[in-house]
C-alpha cells in the first residue's frame, strides 16, 4: 500500500490456475475492451497513489521489507517495457513486420 491506499485485487490470477491470465486471451472485441478498461483502472489507481507524494525516497512495506517508492516505479517501467517487447514479438509473428 502507498499513501494509505487499499490494495487492488490481483487481476488475471487464480491460486489454482497458473495460466489464468492467458486462458481468456481471445480475439474478441469485448475481451480487448475489458483488458483496456482494466489497464485504465490500474493506471488511475497508481496515479492516485502517487498524487501529492513529494519524496520518491519514501518507503513502503513489501513482503517483509521496506522499499523506496522510486524502486517500485523503476521496477514498473522495466516490467512495462519487457511486456511491450513481448507484445511486439507476438505482433511480428502475426504480421511479419520487423525493424520498425
Amino acid at each position: 500500500m502507498l499513501g494509505g491506499e487499499p490494495d487492488l485485487p490481483r487481476l488475471y490470477k487464480l491460486p489454482d490456475d497458473r495460466d489464468f491470465d492467458f486462458n481468456g486471451a481471445v480475439a474478441d472485441d469485448a475481451v480487448v475492451a475489458d483488458a483496456w478498461a482494466a489497464w485504465d483502472r490500474q493506471v488511475a489507481f497508481a496515479r492516485d497513489c502517487l498524487a501529492g507524494l513529494d519524496d520518491l525516497g519514501a518507503t513502503l512495506g513489501h513482503h517483509d521489507e521496506d522499499i523506496e517508492v522510486r524502486d517500485v516505479l523503476v521496477h514498473m517501467v522495466e516490467e512495462y517495457a519487457r511486456h511491450v517487447g513481448h507484445a511486439d514479438l507476438l505482433r511480428e509473428c502475426i504480421d511479419g513486420r520487423t525493424g520498425q
